[in-house]
């Protein structure tokens, strides 16, 4: 039986966090260890013992800041649009100089821009290595993500879900398995079409170190799914971090409790 893999990229790398914090920290996008290709084979080897052709991975394409524009030169537009943030507007309101503090504060965030950008493109640089240093994974890459810079946070990906989604059906002709690795029910519609293509569907779900299901959302796609593979957290973790003895907490070495 040939096997496709999609991975939902963002989903994964938040289960992988979630499964080995407080050790493996966010910020490291995704362990450096990773034996990619043969955790995407042993997937495909569960699943009917099947063959895999590729592995779709998804991830981003660009990001959107907000703010969008910071008018340094239209010194009352960029009032509106800092005082659009209680912390700045009040930071603004309590300054000698609210002009200066405004002008200082663009700065600022147009810091956190450039050095958020340059992050964004260390996460693409991971992904091209990861691709050209295992056969058969590609990765393809859609839709967009918020970055909040005056808190410094991500929101949600847009239409990423869409282009896994489109391709399911778009490829349905060379696979005959597909092994979705999310947890995402936003899948839900293209896997009863796919379905009904004639093709079996397989949703990958995780388990935490100490026996629940990661992510929660999984649920919804594997009742509609074929099968479900549930992956233990100690398969995992050797998939994830090869050079560790197994039954070697991550966060063991770090000292955490």
């Amino acid at each position: 039986m040939r096997a496709c893999i999609f991975v939902d990229g963002e989903n994964l790398r938040h289960s992988i966090v979630d499964l080995f914090s407080p050790g493996f920290s966010a910020a490291e996008y995704f362990p450096k260890t990773a034996a990619w290709q043969a955790f995407f084979d042993h997937l495909a080897a569960k699943c009917y013992g099947s063959t895999r052709l590729r592995t779709y991975w998804y991830a981003v394409e660009q990001v959107e800041f907000w703010p969008w524009r910071l008018p340094k030169k239209e010194i009352e537009t960029l009032h509106k649009v800092l005082n659009k943030h209680e912390k700045t507007k009040l930071r603004i309101k309590s300054a000698p100089d609210g002009d200066k503090a405004a002008l200082e504060i663009a700065e600022e965030l147009e810091n956190e821009r450039r050095k958020f950008e340059k992050r964004f493109e260390g996460w693409k640089n991971v992904q091209d290595g990861i691709a050209a240093q295992h056969d058969a994974v590609e990765f393809r890459r859609a839709g967009t993500i918020r970055y909040d810079l005056f808190e410094k946070d991500l929101g949600t990906e847009k239409a990423v879900d869409v282009k896994l989604g489109v391709d399911l059906l778009l490829l349905a002709e060379i696979y005959d398995l597909a092994i979705i690795v999310s947890g995402d029910g936003d899948y839900v519609p293209a896997v009863r079409a796919i379905k009904d293509k004639g093709k079996r569907v397989v949703n990958v779900a995780f388990e935490t170190r100490d026996g629940r299901l990661l992510p929660g959302g999984a649920r919804a796609l594997s009742r509609i799914t074929d099968s479900e593979l549930l992956v233990k957290f100690a398969d995992m973790k050797e998939f994830m971090f090869p050079s560790q003895p197994l039954g070697l907490r991550v966060d063991d070495q770090q000292g955490s409790p």
